[in-house]
């Protein structure tokens, strides 16, 4: 299908009166290739007459932006890691510092414990002594309503023995009876 556009082209060409094209490879007027060609030279050797320099500074410019970058950034980062060497040289060494903080917490534990065993100790004696003054209480309390209670009976007696008439033997085995209780009770 090329080959038929080509040659309707040649055909239209020729009949128009244009100048035969040059070649398969090489299409256009051999005209229009050396002026193209002298065009190019001319501006190559004005660019790299007039431009080169100008391209090579820029060139030189940029290579040493690049390497004062490069520089300053290899300085920031010595300094960095020199920064980064003194504080880990600061800082405390990290199984030292959980020894000791456990030893610490040893020692407040044992102090704590210590503590409460002591706290502890103190309470059950108070605890000891309210009951010994309670069971004392109690038992001043017990007595003094025995008493009482004799009192009574001994009362309630004295009158029976004083309706009934109280003869010596009746006396004797009251105020032996009265002893033998007020004995009891001490």
């Amino acid at each position: 299908m090329n080959l038929a556009l080509q040659t309707a082209f040649m055909e239209t060409a020729f009949l128009i009166g244009a100048e035969e094209p040059n070649s398969f490879l090489l299409a256009g007027d051999k005209k229009e290739i050396y002026w193209g060609s002298a065009a190019f030279f001319v501006l190559m050797a004005l660019v790299v007459w007039k431009g080169l320099g100008p391209i090579k500074a820029a060139m030189a410019n940029r290579t040493a932006g690049i390497e004062a970058e490069l520089a300053e950034a290899k300085a920031d980062r010595e300094a960095a890691e020199r920064a980064l060497t003194e504080s880990s040289a600061d800082l405390p060494d990290l199984a030292q510092e959980e020894a000791r903080i456990r030893r610490e917490a040893e020692e407040t534990a044992t102090k704590l414990k210590a503590d409460l065993i002591a706290k502890a100790e103190i309470e059950a004696e108070s605890v000891r002594e309210r009951g010994q003054a309670e069971v004392a209480n109690r038992k001043r309390q017990a007595q003094a309503d025995l008493s009482a209670k004799m009192a009574e009976a001994t009362r309630d007696g004295a009158e029976a023995a004083v309706r009934d008439g109280l003869d010596s033997g009746a006396q004797v085995d009251l105020i032996e009876k009265y002893i033998n209780e007020v004995g009891q009770l001490s």
